[in-house]
């Protein structure tokens, strides 16, 4: 599991996230690791990473004007990957692939939800838009506000960690 979350870090990275996305024929409950990320005019302004066996990383708020570049990696015992795996819906497993809204307004944002699946294959979702154009659906908002709203108290105490060293 360790070395398939890492191929995914390090995919996301070298690669364009949306290159990862393809069709899978995988179940929700086949999901064994979930990356979230959010680019503004190509700088992060959110990762994070989320799997089966404890790992977490998270770096950024997902906000436009993100300053914080500081990257938290760690295991954890708490249920956060369960949590944000029971609210992925199946459609969007069917669904997989780069959508692109025409008509940008603002900076442009990209937003990848990667999922890696036990029998190693992986997929996911991103989305094009502008910043202050329509972005993506609301369930996906949803979805990014719900891996936010989990991940922030540990979050904020890792980066008060970092202070105090």
């Amino acid at each position: 599991m360790k070395k398939l979350t890492k191929m995914l870090v390090v995919l996301a990275v070298l690669l364009d996230a949306s290159a990862l996305c393809y069709a899978t024929t995988e179940s929700v409950q086949d999901i064994t690791a979930i990356l979230i990320s959010i680019k503004v005019e190509d700088k992060p302004s959110l990762f994070i990473l989320l799997a089966g066996d404890g790992t977490i990383n998270r770096m950024g708020t997902g906000t436009r004007n993100n300053t914080e570049r500081n990257l938290y990696i760690a295991l954890t015992k708490e249920k956060y990957f369960e949590k944000l795996r029971s609210a992925v819906r199946p459609v969007w497993l069917e669904h997989q692939g780069v959508y692109d809204v025409p008509e940008k307004q603002g900076k442009l944002t990209e937003l990848a939800i990667l999922f890696a699946y036990k029998d190693g294959a992986e997929g996911g979702l991103t989305f094009l838009y502008g910043s202050t154009s329509q972005g993506p659906p609301a369930d996906i908002c949803d979805f990014i506000t719900l891996a936010v709203n989990l991940t922030e108290p540990w979050y904020q105490e890792w980066k008060s960690r970092a202070k105090s060293h």
